[in-house]
């Protein structure tokens, strides 16, 4: 009986070991098959048939980029009855600390606005603004 030479054994686990990091470090590059979901732009249209939240999404490999807009409007509990002022790209809000767990994307759109995405569809999602009355009753948006 013939012993393996170490080398024959050795050399195929160091090219895998060497291999899999930079495996590894491509996948990191591509997009998330989920984060593309997200991608594009959301509208909340209110009670009266006017836009009152436009959010933007942008996917570059893991990044999420984008910027959200919030109308002034009247309603209970936030929810839209009436757009007072509509949203507009001059007082939109650069999104940050974007992440994405399973389906849900968790951004953050100033110091005090933290919202949570989740998808209901390839077109419709519901938008949670974090520690208002809308965590509760989320928004319904469209694409």
């Amino acid at each position: 009986m013939n012993p393996i030479p170490y080398f024959r054994v050795l050399l195929p686990v160091a090219a895998l070991a060497v291999a899999l990091p930079w495996a590894q470090l491509a996948q990191d590059k591509e997009p998330d098959e989920n984060a593309n979901s997200f991608a594009g732009t959301w509208k909340g249209i209110c009670q009266d048939g006017n836009p009152f939240v436009i959010l933007n999404l942008k996917i570059s490999g893991k990044d999420v980029t984008g910027d959200i807009a919030i109308a002034n409007m009247n309603g209970d509990d936030g929810q839209c009855v009436s757009v007072i002022d509509p949203p507009t790209p001059e007082h939109a809000m650069k999104i940050s600390d974007a992440k994405l767990e399973g389906k849900i994307l968790s951004f953050q759109g100033s110091p005090k606005a933290r919202f949570e995405m989740s998808l209901d569809g390839t077109q419709t999602a519901k938008l949670k603004f974090l520690g208002t009355p809308v965590e509760d009753t989320p928004w319904r948006l469209t694409k």
